[in-house]
């Protein structure tokens, strides 16, 4: 039954191609001028390019560019995945250090030493005489 479908649909194209023909031929003008140019000048560039082309070397060629281009973009992706982990982790250490020196700056008593040092600066200071500054001066 299938095939009875096509050989109708077959002979139908065959009666219109002949029927347009004959029409066009008693009345000297084409139909549908302009896209008809059209169609034919895409069939045969379709038909030169077949000819001419090698499609294999053409699609190998294709190919590849595609997976240089997806292998570039899963690359760049990946790139970003390990920067934004990066930043996460940065965050957490720097978080992690303000709380280590937080607990570091416990007040320790200050050695001898250096308040004995204090002690002197603070009692030379008391016997040096005060040196009047340049603007003073004038």
């Amino acid at each position: 039954m299938a095939y009875l479908v096509f050989i109708f649909i077959t002979i139908g194209l065959l009666c219109g191609f002949l029927t347009l023909t004959r029409y066009e031929a008693a009345h000297g003008a084409r139909l549908l001028a302009p896209w008809r140019d059209r169609l034919d000048a895409y069939s045969r560039r379709v038909a030169f390019i077949l000819a001419h082309v090698d499609l294999q070397a053409f699609l190998r060629e294709e190919g590849q560019r595609l997976l240089s281009e997806v292998s570039h973009a899963l690359v760049h992706l990946s790139l970003r995945a390990v920067r934004a982990v990066e930043r996460l982790l940065t965050r957490l250490m720097r978080h992690l250090r303000r709380e280590r020196v937080a607990d570091r700056h416990v007040p320790v008593e200050t050695r001898e030493f250096v308040k004995t040092l204090s002690d002197f600066k603070g009692r030379l200071k008391d016997t040096m005489p005060e040196i009047p500054s340049v603007h003073e001066m004038q």
